[in-house]
């Protein structure tokens, strides 16, 4: 049959990426707008030396990756590697994307030389230490990402499997290891190409997670804080996971709340909490914990903001062990009573250079104050706590001074022992003695936002008082310094009033609603409660507490009738059963 030869037409601009998606190219130099902007690595232009050389070697988009895995030597899996496509065997426009297996390849040797260790021979795989199945039944949607099951050990040449329809196992020389070798022969010596992938890897997710919740935090921390917490998640796979899993999860909240997804999502929370609970070592390393206890710190969160108190809570108590191991590791945190009984030094806590001990600190007492609860822990207060030293100021905007005080009236209201408040009286006065310190983060001149987050901190003054009264004094909303407090928390509340910090108000309307009798200001707390409810700053969602003021507004509270703090508990437990 005699073959027909058309003539050369012009040359194809468009880069390679929009080409094989049959997308139309910006002809940005040296990489696609377009392409970058959709995810996708942009491959070049046909005109560029790199795919004049030879056959073209798709890239892995750092955004398509899964996050890597701890890997540990001695088993024989390389368990799923995530590539950019939406089906097996076409993409979301309906694109064969059978003819070109590379990427798929490529990203297995990415993860696998990135993972594996040093005293790995050559000939033997190394196991990717994840959640079982952890990607292949990761939730897909159109223009997402696809799963694609790696061999779980290395199979004979006579073996045929998904992978092998498309790459020969058989041949001579394996292809995969022979990409590998090129990979790792074309990166001069001096440059760390492992270090690179994964530091690349590690910010991509981090600056996905950081659109999602820095940019709400109370005030950028400085340089020095905030690179120290960069450096603490950078050794931690598992929370490398879990924000990957918040990244995906906020996302797709934005996209359709009431997505397939955004279950599928809210299930691998389940998934990788049980994980992290059932895979217990025999004696795990304190690094190992603290990973562990940070990781579970994240879950809880997301089950907080995305879902509801009482799944947030249960992951929060499930987190208490590994506190507790960390804790008893380092004699500096406890402290002995008097009565024989060893408690954990708050201060000291929150004053340790450990985040998750911070973090779940300061989770336990905001639990205990807004749900009423006992603390999950019995702490002791043997001196101050240093406002310099924990940088949580620079997340919500509490004063630790104070935190301190919540935590004192949590104590005695669940029984502690070692808590005696029989001088309120002293708690008063360190309330009313603390003074709010102005802060200028870097890069901003002092002005209006300097004013509104002075007003949230002395906000947060009135909150305690309120506390004090009702919750330790056991006085009814109907007092006068209550109503007192009430009115300072809706004035300073304006200030702050379509302000981005305003999210930082939560607390104090949730506080101020307890003791509200006018219903203006029952008007004015339903109505900032339920504009919470998209923010993820805080743990709790202000639509659900706006019912449990509800029910207490509407119930013994009817009218404007006074109410006590256990009345605000009963109606919590009515509508969030705990």
């Amino acid at each position: 049959m005699s073959c027909t030869k058309f003539k050369p037409g012009p040359r194809r601009t468009s880069c390679l990426t929009c080409r094989q998606r049959r997308k139309k190219c910006d002809l940005s130099r040296p990489c696609c707008q377009r392409c970058l902007k959709g995810g996708f690595e942009c491959l070049g232009y046909e005109d560029n030396e790199l795919h004049k050389q030879g056959p073209t070697i798709p890239i892995l988009s750092q955004s398509q990756l899964v996050p890597p895995a701890p890997v540990e030597a001695g088993s024989g899996s390389l368990e799923t590697v995530t590539i950019g496509s939406s089906r097996f065997g076409q993409d979301a426009n309906g694109i064969d994307m059978n003819h070109n297996p590379g990427p798929s390849i490529l990203g297995a040797a990415l993860l696998y030389g990135m993972n594996r260790p040093t005293n790995v021979s050559n000939h033997d795989w190394a196991v990717m230490y994840s959640p079982q199945d952890f990607d292949c039944s990761w939730p897909q949607e159109r223009n997402s990402l696809a799963t694609y099951q790696c061999l779980s050990t290395l199979r004979s040449s006579s073996t045929v499997g998904p992978f092998d329809e498309s790459f020969d196992t058989r041949s001579p020389s394996n292809y995969l290891s022979r990409v590998i070798e090129e990979l790792h022969r074309s990166i001069p010596p001096s440059v760390n190409a492992v270090q690179m992938i994964q530091e690349g890897h590690f910010l991509r997710i981090v600056n996905e997670y950081q659109l999602q919740r820095v940019s709400y935090w109370f005030m950028i921390p400085p340089a020095p804080i905030r690179d120290s917490l960069i450096a603490r998640l950078k050794k931690s796979k598992t929370m490398i996971w879990t924000m990957s899993l918040g990244a995906k999860l906020f996302q797709a909240l934005a996209q359709e709340p009431r997505s397939t997804a955004v279950r599928g999502y809210l299930g691998w929370v389940d998934k990788l909490e049980q994980r992290f609970t059932q895979e217990t070592h025999c004696n795990p390393s304190l690094d190992d914990v603290a990973d562990r206890l940070l990781a579970h710190l994240e879950l809880a969160y997301l089950k907080f903001v995305t879902v509801d108190s009482i799944s947030g809570y249960a992951i929060l108590q499930k987190a208490l062990p590994g506190f507790l191991r960390l804790v008893a590791a380092d004699s500096s945190l406890y402290m002995e009573h008097p009565n024989g009984n060893l408690v954990v030094s708050f201060p000291r806590t929150l004053n340790s250079p450990r985040y998750e001990l911070k973090r779940f600190v300061m989770y336990d007492t905001a639990a205990a104050l807004v749900l009423g609860l006992s603390p999950l822990v019995e702490y002791g207060y043997d001196g101050e706590c240093d406002s310099t030293s924990h940088g949580l100021e620079w997340i919500h905007g509490v004063p630790v001074v104070l935190v301190q005080t919540i935590s004192q009236i949590n104590s005695w209201r669940a029984g502690s022992r070692v808590t005696p408040l029989a001088d309120w009286k002293a708690l008063e006065r360190s309330i009313l003695a603390w003074e709010p310190q102005p802060v200028v983060p870097d890069g901003e001149d002092s002005g209006m936002q300097g004013v509104a987050r002075l007003a949230v901190q002395e906000s947060w003054r009135h909150v305690v008082l309120i506390y004090l009264y009702m919750g330790l004094c056991g006085v009814s909303s109907h007092d006068s310094r209550v109503q007192a407090s009430i009115r300072q928390i809706v004035q300073l509340g304006e200030t702050v009033t379509n302000l981005p910090i305003g999210i930082h108000m939560f607390t104090h309307y949730v506080i101020a609603g307890i003791g509200a009798r006018l219903e203006k200001h029952r008007a004015l707390v339903r109505e900032k409660l339920l504009s919470f409810k998209d923010t993820r700053v805080w743990l709790f969602r202000g639509p659900q507490f706006s019912e449990v003021l509800a029910h207490l507004w509407h119930g013994i509270g009817a009218g404007g009738a006074p109410v006590i703090w256990d009345d605000y508990v009963r109606s919590r437990c009515a509508v969030v059963p705990i």
